[in-house]
């Protein structure tokens, strides 16, 4: 049982100065059940028809912008994910032009058949666009689970500035928890610390599962992580053992400051984790070893609220809405 803050403290000391792995052929497993596929995307495939006939998903994060773009079998056929760079608008217009020019090419015409929009834009992108449908985040993220894996339980969705953690009980959603506060264990606060160490963001996992002493950094906010990692390098801990430190700050931060967990057991069987941020490998590991049991990654983890978005335009658009 945990017992929030002393527990979160436990369970960091059974981690703590060790690695994120016993042995080589215990990561080997973990690569090979999170490996993720190398999707090819309609264009890629070939053999395309005159018109491709889709339907558009749009989630319109806190920092990036994502579409997803779906035939009428519901398969993910091509897609889109960049930063807003504070005008999301633009970025999504540019993007569209960008996809129907590429297809266009092709010799293939990209006729947007419905569109459903979600995220911090969902009226703003569903204004702009004329979307078929828009919904809020939750319905949007937990949709898409269903096709990933109808007997989820719980879904664990970290941002750019926002996690939401949503229960589900037979493919319908019983409890929502946000985070209220700050972004301090989100995806920006993990960018804002690799421009400190000065590593690329996607180098953080790689360096992390080099690390065979992670650092205890807490779970605070950034204003005191900063000191507690500049008392970390001075006590000789590498970037390594930094950016481990790190990764379990924001989930112990998620699990026992934002969900106050106590037991895993509360989040049911089967645990899904999705959102930008989870395409991070060692998050995803600190996520399995905390919890103590696999934790489930869909190969589309950082387009979900997008993919569910265009899911809910498609049956809407056939009436099944």
């Amino acid at each position: 049982v945990i017992d929030d803050a002393a527990g979160s403290a436990a369970s960091q000391s059974a981690y703590a100065g060790k690695p994120f792995f016993k042995t080589d052929a215990e990561r080997a497993v973990f690569n090979e059940r999170h490996q993720l596929p190398q999707t090819k995307t309609a264009l890629e495939q070939g053999n395309l028809p005159k018109t491709l006939r889709v339907y558009l998903g749009v989630d319109c994060g806190s920092t990036t912008t994502k579409f997803a773009l779906l035939n009428e079998g519901g398969e993910l056929v091509d897609s889109f994910y960049a930063s807003n760079e504070g005008e999301p608008i633009d970025v999504a217009v540019e993007a569209l032009r960008t996809l129907h020019k590429r297809y266009q090419d092709a010799g293939c015409e990209l006729e947007v058949a419905g569109c459903g929009t979600t995220g911090y834009g969902e009226m703003l992108f569903a204004n702009a666009l004329g979307a078929d449908c828009h919904t809020v985040e939750t319905v949007a993220h937990s949709r898409a689970v269903q096709q990933f894996d109808p007997n989820a339980s719980f879904i664990l969705d970290i941002g750019g500035q926002d996690m939401k953690a949503i229960w589900i009980d037979n493919g319908v959603i019983t409890n929502v928890v946000v985070n209220e506060a700050c972004s301090s264990g989100c995806g920006s606060f993990l960018e804002s610390f690799a421009s400190t160490l000065s590593i690329p963001t996607k180098s953080i996992a790689s360096a992390a599962f080099e690390s065979n002493a992670p650092a205890d950094l807490g779970s605070r906010c950034t204003v005191f992580m900063n000191s507690k990692v500049k008392q970390a390098q001075k006590e000789g801990a590498s970037i390594g053992d930094i950016a481990a430190g790190l990764c379990y700050a924001v989930i112990r931060n998620a699990l026992y400051k934002v969900l106050r967990l106590r037991t895993p057991d509360e989040l049911g069987e089967r645990v899904l984790v999705q959102g930008g941020s989870f395409m991070n490998d060692a998050l995803l590991r600190v996520m399995e070893n905390l919890l103590q049991r696999e934790v489930s990654r869909p190969d589309i983890a950082g387009l979900m609220g997008a993919y569910g978005a265009a899911l809910l335009a498609l049956r809407r658009c056939a009436g099944q809405e």
